[in-house]
């Protein structure tokens, strides 16, 4: 019997640490929230491919080499015009609850005129978080501009396996300078559930993957031209879990000449001193012969000693060597890899450490 209670205590611990969860509007972000995220860098292969049920996603080497506060405000903190146009009442089509100091502003060349300090409107309720609209300085003065259709973000609640859509717009018009018109189709998929480990700690999440195909229109009257252009694809991988406001790691990528290539990588964090560079800290780094057939060796400096880890990734970002070299002193080291078994094409080589990470193209080849 003891062992018997024994069995399940620890088959109900680990169901508990590796749960599917829900998503209801509690989980995000509201005004007054202030979230500290760490980007990390982008150029650095990253497997954001590997999705599915009860997956165990370990982002763990992530180094931050900068870090920002996301601020969510008040309405009523963002001034008059703002504040009246976007006010949280019931009779306002655009009312909202949220606003985010944060947007794109459009480029129209050859206007006569400043465009800053961007905001982002929103609503939050139990049904959905929709942007409702924007607000843009110009030439000084406050211009609210509302969505045509509204930006919907996510459906409350959410759950493994939902998928949903939404067609947003809006645009914005000066008499005799100019028109500028946005349109975009965004497509959400809850496509896993499972644990995410990040420098932050280890969540039970969801991951969203959210397909975004936005269109521009610009006519500037001053020269007499415009244009209407499609947007490269971008994606965005979201993991989410409860409580943490918003995802705890989301990867943003673009399509570059038919390749979906990371454009950001950004993770909610702790403070963290950031700002010494890898090759401050890792010189002489080498892989030769490259291209490789047989093997290759990777040589590096270490200008301060530390766990070293080496990772071989190919061009998804997905693992095909994980190897940890343990601690390392100050000073040269070589490692030998085999790459007989590896397939033809381009591989991507990153050292590791706690304080840094470096990395550099492979081309493996087979004659």
């Amino acid at each position: 019997m003891k062992q018997l209670y024994t069995t399940m205590i620890a088959l109900a611990s680990a169901f508990c640490g590796h749960a599917q969860i829900t998503l209801t509007q509690s989980d995000f972000a509201g005004a007054g929230d202030n979230i500290l995220v760490s980007n990390a860098d982008a150029t650095i292969p990253i497997d954001f491919t590997t999705t599915g049920a009860n997956q165990t996603w370990d982002f763990s080497s992530m180094i931050a080499q900068s870090q920002d506060t996301l601020e969510f405000l008040s309405v009523s903190s963002t001034g008059g015009t703002y504040s009246v146009y976007f006010a949280n009442i019931g009779i306002n089509s655009n009312r909202s609850n949220i606003a985010v100091p944060y947007g794109t502003l459009p480029t129209i060349p050859g206007l006569p005129i400043t465009l800053s300090d961007p905001y982002s409107f929103y609503y939050k309720s139990n049904g959905d978080y929709k942007q409702q609209g924007l607000g843009i300085t110009i030439s000084g003065f406050q211009t609210p501009i509302a969505f045509s259709s509204k930006d919907i973000l996510y459906n409350f609640p959410i759950a493994f396996n939902n998928v949903d859509s939404c067609q947003a717009a809006w645009n914005f018009s000066l008499s005799g300078l100019g028109y500028y018109g946005f349109e975009q189709k965004r497509v959400n998929q809850v496509d896993g559930w499972g644990t995410i480990t990040t420098p932050y700690g280890t969540f039970n999440a969801l991951r969203i993957k959210t397909e975004l195909y936005a269109h521009d229109t610009l006519y500037a009257d001053t020269l007499g031209f415009g244009y209407s252009m499609d947007r490269p694809k971008a994606v965005e991988y979201k993991w989410i879990t409860n409580n943490e406001k918003i995802p705890v790691l989301q990867i943003n990528t673009t399509d570059v000449l038919g390749t979906e290539t990371v454009a950001s990588v950004v993770y909610i964090d702790s403070l963290r001193s950031v700002g010494l560079s890898s090759t401050e800290l890792l010189s002489n780094f080498s892989v030769a012969p490259n291209p490789a057939e047989k093997y290759f060796v990777v040589n590096y400096t270490l200008t301060q000693p530390g766990q070293v880890s080496i990772k071989l990734t190919d061009m998804k970002g997905v693992e095909v060597m994980n190897e940890k070299q343990g601690a390392q002193s100050i000073g040269g080291h070589q490692k030998i890899i085999g790459s007989q078994l590896l397939s033809a094409g381009v591989y991507f080589l990153t050292i590791t450490t706690d304080k840094f990470s470096q990395t550099q193209k492979v081309m493996i080849r087979k004659d």
